[in-house]
């Protein structure tokens, strides 16, 4: 059996550089010997294994500094110790990744109901999600939102929420006016402090006509809601108000911000 081999062919048997291999020696990680005759470089059958172990730590996310003194100083009972350590990390990571993968997987679905359902109407029950409104000053609404996004996990939950009272929506018909405020559906409102969950209420209560809506918070709304009218009419039924607006994505070129709106309509 073969017991040692030179630089080129370890670094071919394990699909690495000769520079890696270089560089874990340079880090204390691996040694080589050299041939009393030609003076070749060389390793040994003890740094084929060393050189398994440093490759597997690698795979597993290991720093090289930390490697080195798992391939050179440490026992067996420290090795293990070390790598629970690592897991432990890792599984925190895992937690991290999951939580974005979810945040991303909602926000693509919001964007998903701007191309299904801009400029489209239909008639729906109130929404279910509960709603806190803090009158038109930004700083205010920026000042909670900050005060919730400090509890991990909140953050990718809460959705900024406008309110239009009847008369607005018959007035003015612009988001101009509007109340903002944030909103999370119950599971999360249930977290909450007795107290703090009764800040949060349902604004609707009855049948709405629902849409999507870009705004850039002046006028553009106008149509909408005339439309929403005529289209109502056609099916026999009319508005009431108020509207409740949910946020759901925005486009910067076009410097618009998507909402999906309902509208509490008229009973029957």
């Amino acid at each position: 059996m073969k017991q040692k081999w030179m630089i080129g062919e370890l670094a071919k048997m394990f699909d690495v550089s000769t520079d890696t291999l270089r560089y874990y020696e340079a880090e204390g990680l691996l040694r080589s010997h050299r041939d009393e005759v030609n003076g070749y470089r060389y390793y040994s059958y003890d740094e084929l294994f060393v050189l398994m172990d440093i490759l597997l730590f690698r795979s597993l996310g290991l720093p090289v500094k930390e490697i080195q003194p798992l391939v050179t100083t440490k026992k067996l009972g420290e090795i293990k110790e070390i790598l629970q350590q690592n897991d432990g990390l890792i599984e925190k990571q895992l937690a991290i990744l999951q939580r974005q993968r979810k945040q991303l997987a909602q926000i693509v679905s919001q964007h998903e109901l701007c191309e299904q359902h801009l400029g489209q109407f239909s008639i729906v029950a109130a929404p279910a999600f509960k709603s806190k409104f803090l009158g038109s000053d930004v700083e205010d609404v920026l000042r909670v939102v900050k005060q919730y996004k400090t509890d991990e996990g909140w953050m990718d939950r809460i959705r900024h929420t406008l309110f239009l009272p009847t008369e607005e929506v018959f007035g003015s018909r612009s988001f101009e006016a509007a109340e903002m405020g944030i909103s999370f559906d119950d599971e999360t409102i249930r977290e909450f402090e007795a107290g703090e969950q009764q800040q949060f209420s349902l604004s609707l209560d009855k049948e709405c006509v629902y849409t999507v809506i870009g705004t850039d918070y002046s006028n553009r709304e106008h149509a909408v809601f005339e439309q929403a009218r005529a289209w109502l009419t056609e099916r026999g039924r009319s508005m009431e108000g108020p509207l409740l607006g949910r946020y759901l994505a925005s486009s910067h070129q076009e410097g618009l911000d998507y909402y999906e709106i309902w509208i509490a309509l008229q009973a029957t």
